[in-house]
């Protein structure tokens, strides 16, 4: 697992509009930034450049205000800003309102790490339950 790299989003944000947003990991040099309550991606290199997906592991740089524009406008509709805070009692809220509409959610926590596109790993070795591959 990589520890997350915070420092390309709050220079071009400021902390406290970091507020909503999860480190997804990064590849090929891109550090990827996943708004909670917009679902959309912010993809910046180390010195704050902005980069949109271009392909299965391949990114073009864009200017940052789209990249930006891309998170924000979402978050607009929704009537919440950048300062929003995506914390468990967010979470807690919104999964309440789900249940009491009737839908069932289901949470997967994914650990981030650093990957090159192209490069592949050997797959780990499966056991049964009595050790037997």
């Amino acid at each position: 697992m990589m520890a997350p790299n915070w420092k390309p989003l709050e220079m071009r944000l400021g902390a406290p509009r970091c507020a909503g947003f999860m480190f997804m990991g990064r590849l090929n040099g891109v550090n990827q930034y996943k708004h909670g309550l917009s679902r959309r991606y912010l993809f910046l290199d180390d010195q704050g450049r902005a980069y949109e997906a271009a392909g299965r592991g391949c990114f073009r740089e864009i200017p940052f205000e789209e990249a930006l524009s891309r998170v924000v406008e979402p978050l607009h509709r929704m009537g919440e800003t950048l300062e929003t805070a995506y914390d468990e009692a967010y979470v807690r809220r919104k999964e309440a309102a789900l249940r009491a509409a009737g839908i069932e959610t289901v949470r997967i926590v994914i650990e981030p790490e650093e990957r090159t596109a192209g490069s592949h790993r050997a797959p780990l070795p499966t056991q049964g339950p009595n050790g037997v591959k």
